[in-house]
């Protein structure tokens, strides 16, 4: 989600009636996301509900002014920005000095409130999704490289898909090229891709359009081979694109085990990778034991 100031200014653009679609464009937020208020009234029972008068075609509408005041109550301050899309920015340039801290600390170094660091442990909790916000230990304080992971996987799951309608020289649009990439990591990591599952994947609502895409790439699917690209490579080994980057740039020229190199299309091996990172995963546990 934006940070609150601009969710402020877009909101001021708005008509006093507004729809989910509005609300998404102003927060930055999908749809799919701006449907999470709306239906999960565990967490979110005080969201705005609608409005008695309808649109066109039965359009639903909230108050501008209730919702807008939900999401500052609910995301904090002025400056604050309250979604891991963009705090990610703030992950990759922080450099903290403990390798551990509490709500506090992780606030601080995020740029966020404590509400917010808070927040991300109730949305994203273990009873309500299957990447859930790293717990902490017994004194409260959460591992930093696993939240800075976790940020910045789920900044690129909110991230939205690109609108260009350039194809590629297999006549693939863009859009296209980024499902089939999504879709080859997932079969090389052993996931079934179903319409629904590249649907939720996708944040759409219904598999219409996931079964039209599926459609598109089918010529291309088996050509998965152990040699991805960087979307598709960070989904066959469980990470995300930007830990990719930084594996790279920090241990590429790593004398006693640099990371696997690209070849001149941009693609690394699969095994070559998952086996860099086990090692270093092996090295690292027996850092800690020692």
């Amino acid at each position: 989600m934006k940070p609150i100031n601009e969710v402020r200014t877009a909101f001021a653009e708005l008509p006093p009636k507004i729809t989910n679609k509005q609300i998404a464009d102003a927060t930055g937020l999908t749809l799919h996301g701006v449907r999470n208020w709306v239906y999960d009234k565990e967490l979110f029972a005080d969201f705005p509900p609608e409005l008695p008068e309808t649109g066109p075609r039965g359009v639903k509408f909230r108050d501008r002014d209730l919702v807008l005041t939900w999401i500052v109550d609910r995301f904090g301050g002025e400056d604050t920005a309250s979604g891991p899309r963009d705090v990610a920015e703030a992950a990759r340039r922080a450099r903290p000095r403990r390798a551990k801290m509490d709500s506090k600390d992780l606030a601080r170094t995020l740029g966020i409130s404590v509400r917010g660091v808070n927040y991300y442990a109730s949305a994203y909790s273990s009873e309500k999704t299957d990447t859930p916000f790293p717990e902490p230990d017994e004194n409260g304080e959460r591992d930093w490289p696993a939240v800075r992971e976790w940020i910045l996987h789920n900044a690129e799951r909110e991230r939205k898909p690109s609108k260009t309608s350039t194809r590629d020289a297999r006549g693939l649009t863009a859009r296209e090229q980024e499902v089939l990439e999504l879709v080859q990591g997932a079969e090389n990591a052993g996931t079934t891709v179903t319409p629904a599952w590249l649907a939720e994947q996708l944040g759409l609502k219904t598999t219409d359009s996931a079964n039209r895409l599926l459609r598109a790439i089918e010529p291309h699917r088996g050509q998965t081979a152990d040699r991805l690209r960087p979307t598709a490579l960070a989904e066959a080994v469980g990470t995300t694109t930007d830990m990719l980057k930084y594996y790279a740039k920090t241990y590429g020229n790593d004398p006693a085990d640099p990371f696997p190199a690209k070849d001149a299309n941009g693609a690394r091996s699969v095994t070559k990778v998952k086996e860099w990172i086990g090692r270093r995963d092996k090295a690292a546990k027996a850092g800690r034991r020692s």
